[in-house]
């Protein structure tokens, strides 16, 4: 979950570049600045990692916030600075403290069937299937994907409240926190609202290609007033959209639609979870 289509991400994040908006490397952490109102607590998707080129630096989505270190993935870099640049100054007193690879590292390593921008028939599908279990034994892949990805779930939730708690006592800072999590990383932030809540900084939570989308019920969350609780899934998006046609879809174009968050021109419906972004961190008292 989370892997996506280099070349429109290098697209998109290249104009924020061009623009000047990408952070010099190295100012990963708040210094000697004024504390932020609320920090995005960020957890990316499975594989949104260096060796897979998804790793894009720290980004700075307003000149008077400091920059994140640029763990928080191709899609959230995309929704904060598409917020930015429809709601100026949203970002001014926001910073986006996202979970690194030693606290979460973000791991599925499932071996993909299509390659990139490639739609493939049924046929092809299931030759390549066939081939890719004759290259990897199948109980050697389950075993490999399955516990990459848990042991990967539990290292950011054991380690989230640690970031947290790291970060105030670095920077003397005591803000609100909204969690956001995309794909795999949404299970993470999930688990942590609880924590934040307890302590009353818990703001507000998005999640986006959330795996519970369809069963909140399946992990404790925080109860949260209307407004504060974002939870975008696209149609046909195979991790929260459980149908066939959504599954195939998904196999024979290597997830593309669910790594397309917010990284192509907005939707009307991508625009209605800008908006009420924007309103969850312009809501902060």
């Amino acid at each position: 979950m989370g892997k996506i289509r280099r070349g429109s991400v290098f697209g998109f994040i290249s104009c924020f570049v061009l623009a000047g908006l990408t952070a010099p490397a190295g100012h990963a952490m708040v210094q000697d600045q004024t504390c932020p109102d609320t920090v995005v607590l960020a957890a990316r998707g499975s594989d949104q990692n260096e060796e897979y080129g998804e790793y894009f630096g720290p980004q700075l989505y307003s000149e008077h916030a400091e920059p994140s270190n640029g763990y928080e993935g191709p899609n959230f870099t995309a929704l904060f600075h598409q917020v930015e640049q429809r709601y100026p100054g949203t970002m001014d007193r926001v910073y986006v403290l996202a979970l690194d690879e030693k606290a979460y590292p973000a791991n599925m390593d499932l071996p993909p069937l299509a390659e990139e921008g490639e739609n493939i028939g049924l046929i092809e599908l299931v030759q390549r299937a066939v081939g890719i279990v004759q290259q990897y034994p199948i109980h050697e892949m389950i075993h490999s994907v399955a516990f990459g990805f848990i042991d990967s779930v539990r290292s950011g939730m054991d380690n989230a409240p640690k970031v947290v708690e790291n970060y105030e006592a670095t920077t003397g800072c005591n803000p609100n926190y909204v969690v956001a999590g995309f794909s795999q990383g949404a299970l993470v932030t999930t688990s942590v609202e609880k924590y934040l809540a307890n302590t009353g900084r818990l703001e507000g939570a998005v999640t986006i290609g959330n795996p519970l989308h369809k069963y909140p019920w399946a992990m404790e969350r925080a109860a949260l007033p209307e407004g504060k609780r974002v939870d975008y899934c696209l149609n046909g998006d195979f991790v929260c959209d459980f149908s066939l046609e959504a599954t195939s879809d998904a196999l024979s174009t290597k997830a593309e639609r669910h790594a397309s968050y917010f990284l192509n021109e907005p939707t009307a419906q991508d625009v209605r979870v800008i908006d009420a972004v924007a309103g969850l961190l312009n809501s902060v008292d």
